[in-house]
């Protein structure tokens, strides 16, 4: 009952402050104290008279998202990176760079965010479970919560170092089912709290299956369950790039289509596809496989077919080379009056840093994987 009237006291507080004029005293008087306080972000949102703070809002709530759930999102980052000092919301811009540092790896950086939150803050509860998680400090952690929740990450790492020891396992003795099936089984758990991770994983597990030449047929059908046809395409892709370049390109192609299937793609996407399709159509300039090529064709009519479909008019002088290659750089070519939208660009085609997982041999380590 108490609890509920401090709620209800401080929604009315938060309402009456925000139907203040940004520039009177009581303003700026009650700012640092609301600043401090909030505890949820969306609360804004809701009675915010500016659509200033009402699009910071919106910014904050996707990075946390995107950190929290490891979704691969440099625009809103980006976005972030502009909401100032003197903002309501600079405390909870300075908690998700703490975040994204210690996912990084970078705890000097991470040490830097976290000490430009102020001690009063609620947010201030991330300091001692971030630092200690870091190894930057090993505090006695006396909050029931925090540890509570230090405990569920410990044990979570615990159970993926033991199964990647698995995973060099069978690389070292070439147990390829066992691989695949590991890898899958890993790839499904990670993906339930450690997304980014996960993405980085299908990667690396792709990308060995090929390097291995083992099949990597059931982990990209894992990928599909998870991230959907598009996502696991694309990864596929990215994965195959150094290995396979030609079968990478089939696998941009494939993700290309199933994302016009969904008929909600814009130009400025596809032409970003487009991009990259070509630029790989570059380099492999030729195939002697005649399977190969019949494929490639028949992806490529499908694609001129949807895209004449959702984008009529940047087809019409597109007409075969004989070539295929020749033929998706052409297809670009129809899209290169756009201006090049660089971060989209970059977001399809960016590898994640590398994953690295060594054979136990004798004396070694205990095997250590750098997913988070």
């Amino acid at each position: 009952m108490i609890k509920e009237t401090n709620r209800t006291r401080n929604k009315k507080k938060l309402k009456n402050f925000l139907a203040l004029s940004p520039e009177s005293a009581e303003y700026k008087a009650m700012k640092d104290e609301i600043k401090i306080h909030l505890t949820n972000p969306g609360s804004l949102e809701k009675y915010a008279r500016t659509s200033g703070i009402r699009e910071e809002v919106q910014t904050i709530l996707d990075a946390f998202e995107a950190i929290t759930n490891g979704m691969y999102n440099p625009e809103v980052f980006a976005e972030m990176e502009r909401i100032p000092e003197s903002s309501l919301l600079s405390f909870w811009k300075e908690l998700i760079l703490a975040i994204r540092a210690f996912y990084r790896k970078d705890y000097s950086e991470m040490e830097k965010h976290l000490n430009n939150l102020d001690n009063d803050s609620p947010l201030a509860m991330f300091k001692p479970i971030l630092m200690h998680l870091s190894g930057k400090t090993r505090q006695q952690i006396s909050n029931s919560r925090q540890k509570e929740f230090i405990d569920m990450i410990i044990k979570d790492r615990s159970f993926i170092r033991s199964v990647t020891k698995q995973i060099s396992e069978s690389l070292e003795y070439d147990m390829e089912e066992l691989f695949i099936e590991t890898t899958s089984l890993l790839l499904i758990d990670l993906n339930r709290n450690h997304k980014e991770a996960a993405i980085r994983f299908a990667i690396w597990g792709i990308e060995t299956a090929s390097v291995y030449k083992y099949s990597p047929t059931d982990i990209v059908a894992t990928c599909k369950k998870l991230f959907g046809n598009t996502e696991a395409y694309r990864l596929t892709a990215i994965a195959l790039a150094k290995e396979e370049g030609d079968i990478s390109l089939l696998f941009w192609i494939q993700s290309l289509l199933s994302r016009l299937k969904s008929t909600d793609i814009s130009l400025e996407e596809a032409a970003a596809y487009l991009t990259i399709i070509s630029r790989s159509a570059e380099e492999i300039g030729s195939s002697s496989d005649n399977f190969y090529l019949a494929s490639l064709k028949g992806l490529i009519a499908e694609i001129s077919s949807d895209l004449s479909e959702i984008f009529p008019g940047n087809l019409e002088s597109i007409k075969s080379e004989g070539n295929p290659f020749e033929d998706l750089i052409n297809l670009s070519a129809a899209y290169s009056s756009l201006e090049e939208d660089k971060i989209r660009l970059k977001s399809l085609s960016k590898r994640p840093k590398p994953i690295t997982i060594k054979s136990p041999k004798k004396g070694d380590e205990p095997v250590q994987l750098s997913l988070f």
